[in-house]
């Protein structure tokens, strides 16, 4: 989704939210430091395909994150929420 949004305390599922965005946060980061030092440390000549690689999954990872992240949010899907009422621009 393309949509920019705020989670505050008063509204929603907040702080299942943000525990799980801290948890994943804290899941990722030893994976994400291995990857970035092989590829610090990659000497071979497909070093910058897997920086690209890398930042493409980390990405990945982060829309991934922040998709589920508002679904709990919200407590339902998130274009299904927005669908209905009115106001998703893909």
């Amino acid at each position: 989704m393309n949509k920019e949004i705020t989670l505050t305390p008063e509204g929603g599922r907040y702080y299942q939210a943000m525990t799980f965005h801290w948890a994943s946060v804290v899941v990722s980061v030893p994976f994400l430091f291995v990857m970035l030092l092989t590829a610090v440390l990659n000497p071979l000549w497909f070093r910058d395909r897997m920086f690209n690689w890398v930042e493409h999954l980390v990405n990945r990872y982060t829309r991934w994150r922040n998709y589920v992240k508002y679904k709990i949010y919200l407590g339902t899907d998130p274009k299904l929420w927005h669908s209905l009422k009115g106001d998703l621009h893909e």
